[in-house]
């Protein structure tokens, strides 16, 4: 069996997987119009508009979202003739996810903050872009979605935090979602497990990923500069990211035991030790940066 595929062994406990997804999510039901400040689409004008590094997170947020028609196809196709809880499961994610963009648009719209028609016509381009992780096997689709989900989970709950005290009823909503993403993440995640635990070779696509992850945003023909305005004003960056992502999965799936137990020579052709030397020191930079940023901001104020 390629290290590429899903175990068709682990069928089972997939469906115990899947079982406790579906609980999880029955208990906690959700409708998108219960975080809708309905009250300030009535008074807006009289509403302060969201601070440009809250609009920017949550806008990059919305325009990622929106591209779930395309998250939907690519997992569809690359989980064909994988086990069939497997499958039953991207259907489940994508009927949860589906309220995501709807809520934060809708927000943006009752509280008239942005512009409209220009974030229409970027969602349109998003969709038209399409999106494809472009990754080796469901194994590899596995890890990278437990990685995104996890990022995105972050993500939302730094922007939550940033936007408590300006805006609580978008750090409400923003909070919502983040307990979504961390359901699907567990999913993920430990179907990555599952398969480490049979067979600790499957490290190998699991590096690929974690060294290539790049977040699906990155179709926005800007995305780069929305990024880095959004970690420099301090919301989410490279030290978000790898404290609350990389150190947490790494640790959940055992990779440093795993590594223990290689020959150096095979240890080294991973390139997991020098993937995480190389965020430490980009983490850093990017903190020095946010702190001038903040500094500037506040001796312009």
């Amino acid at each position: 069996m390629s290290l590429l595929e899903i175990l068709p062994s682990l069928e089972g406990r997939i469906s115990e997987l899947l079982d406790r997804h579906k609980a999880a999510a029955a208990s906690i039901d959700w409708s998108y119009y219960d975080y809708l400040p309905l009250d300030a689409y009535h008074a807006r004008e009289d509403s302060p508009p969201l601070s440009d590094k809250v609009y920017a997170a949550v806008e990059l947020a919305l325009l990622t979202e929106a591209n779930l028609p395309w998250y939907t196809a690519t997992l569809h196709t690359g989980l064909s003739g994988s086990p069939a809880p497997l499958q039953e499961f991207v259907h489940t994610w994508t009927s949860e996810e589906d309220q995501h963009s709807l809520l934060l648009e809708t927000y943006l719209l009752l509280t008239n903050n942005g512009d409209h028609k220009s974030r229409l016509k970027i969602r349109k381009a998003v969709l038209l872009g399409g999106w494809d992780h472009g990754l080796d096997g469901p194994v590899a689709a596995m890890a990278y979605t437990a990685v995104q989900e996890l990022a995105t989970r972050a993500f939302y709950s730094c922007t939550a935090e940033a936007c408590e005290g300006e805006a609580p009823d978008l750090a409400r909503a923003l909070h919502r979602i983040a307990k979504d993403e961390t359901l699907h993440m567990t999913f993920y995640r430990d179907v990555v497990k599952a398969h480490l635990e049979v067979n600790p070779d499957y490290i190998e696509p699991i590096a690929q990923v974690l060294l290539d992850f790049q977040m699906p945003g990155r179709v926005l023909p800007d995305y780069r500069e929305r990024a880095d305005y959004i970690a420099q004003a301090g919301i989410f960056g490279p030290e978000q990211f790898y404290r609350q992502v990389v150190v947490v999965l790494w640790s959940y799936w055992g990779l440093d035991e795993v590594m223990s137990q290689m020959s150096p020579e095979r240890r080294a052709g991973l390139r997991l030790d020098k993937y995480r030397s190389a965020m430490l020191k980009l983490m850093d930079r990017y903190a020095r940066r946010s702190a001038n940023h903040t500094a500037s901001s506040a001796a312009n104020n």
